[in-house]
């Protein structure tokens, strides 16, 4: 399979919606108002995880806050027991929808999804989740686990977690080519190969530390600290493994 998360952060000026990319934000601090932007312009579905819309709401103030009207979501669902009143009114007068799901089987996670599995052209769309896992241990791996949940529900629909400093994807089982395009300074070098879905073999090309047909596996040996070290980074591996490399602290701004 092919991953290509740089083209995720680059403005097409000539149709900033011609990705087909869905934006879930969940209800977790938003550190990066320039990674929000870049992605915010290629997406065509913005859906806010209940508390999710407080986040972007306060986000946008301050200096930011003539750019509020500018963020609309297109949606806001969930139990929408952590939307605050003042934030439910503002989008609500703005033509925003607020959709409560008050089934407490369902994460608000993956109620979001199934808002996005119930889109037009849904399997050929990409999902960026802005969310976080340095906050609770026990909901960052909660989060991981609906990531590979979602992706083995619908394996056509890519899913990009996007936390305060990497980007982390699953690779599925077989080959994938992952785009690091280094020469534009969007990801720094550092990356990661996490075997949290069960132990599995790999064979990697692109790294500085490369693998051939290497068991890895939680409590003997993972490759951590890698470095990226050309622009396509191949990974074959016979189990889900999660895939994570380190964002720039800031990148240009061009085409904005």
């Amino acid at each position: 399979m092919d991953y290509d998360a740089a083209k995720l952060l680059k403005v097409d000026t000539t149709d900033p919606r011609s990705v087909h990319t869905n934006i879930i934000i969940l209800n977790q601090p938003i550190k990066r108002f320039d990674i929000l932007k870049r992605i915010w312009n290629h997406a065509r579905f913005r859906l806010c995880v209940d508390g999710g819309a407080n986040r972007l709401y306060d986000l946008l103030t301050g200096p930011l806050h003539e750019l509020r009207e500018r963020f609309l979501p297109d949606i806001v669902c969930g139990d929408l027991d952590s939307l605050r009143h003042d934030v439910r009114q503002y989008y609500e007068q703005r033509g925003v929808k607020v959709q409560q799901d008050p089934d407490q089987y369902s994460t608000d996670f993956g109620k979001a999804m199934q808002k996005v599995y119930s889109l037009p052209n849904a399997g050929s769309r990409e999902t960026i989740i802005l969310g976080s896992l340095a906050n609770r241990v026990d909901q960052g791996l909660g989060l991981l686990h609906e990531l590979l949940r979602e992706q083995k529900r619908n394996p056509h629909i890519k899913l990009w977690l996007f936390s305060e400093t990497s980007v982390s994807f699953i690779l599925t089982p077989g080959f994938s080519a992952i785009h690091a395009c280094m020469a534009e300074k969007i990801f720094t070098e550092n990356v990661g190969l996490i075997p949290i879905y069960g132990p599995c073999t790999i064979t990697t090309t692109g790294l500085e530390w490369d693998v051939h047909e290497w068991p890895t596996s939680m409590g003997t040996q993972v490759s951590t600290s890698n470095h990226v070290v050309k622009d396509i980074v191949t990974v074959t591996t016979d189990n889900e493994i999660l895939f994570t490399i380190e964002l720039q602290p800031s990148f240009p701004l061009s085409g904005r």
